[in-house]
């Protein structure tokens, strides 16, 4: 179970990854994006979400306390969000690293940290109820 948390992990991190590095120009010129700071949101989403795997997986792996949890993930939510950002301004074709998506980084990374106990109260009240609680698998994924 420990593996699949951290390739669940390695996985968002590339698409995150991925998504930054796409050409500006290549990028698809759709009505959402003309939904003001729709950008700031797709960064606060990705971020969020990466911030709730790696508290879930530093749970389920380590002794920490939760506030050494909260810390892990802000700063490691903070510099890759930055890492990115640097790289965008500084090689990736057609795009340019923005204060402002690093601040949705890391408002997501502390979203992510305030909500990870009423979210994952919420999965457990889910799956303990009919017919969720007869399917094993489904406590393993989530």
């Amino acid at each position: 179970m420990g593996t699949n948390l951290l390739i669940r992990n390695i996985i968002w991190a590339i698409v995150i990854f991925v998504l930054c590095s796409v050409p500006g120009d290549s990028l698809p010129q759709t009505s959402m994006f003309a939904i003001p700071y729709f950008d700031k949101m797709v960064h606060f989403g990705l971020f969020f979400i990466m911030g709730i795997f790696l508290i879930a997986e530093l749970r389920y792996q380590t002794r920490l306390s939760r506030m050494s949890i909260a810390l892990i993930t802000f700063v490691f939510i903070a510099l890759y969000g930055g890492t990115i950002e640097i790289l965008q301004e500084r090689y990736f074709v057609n795009r340019s690293g923005d204060f402002w998506d690093l601040c949705a980084d890391v408002a997501g990374g502390i979203c992510s940290v305030l909500m990870f106990p009423f979210l994952k109260k919420q999965k457990d009240l889910l799956l303990n109820r009919k017919p969720f609680c007869n399917y094993s698998f489904l406590k393993k994924i989530l």
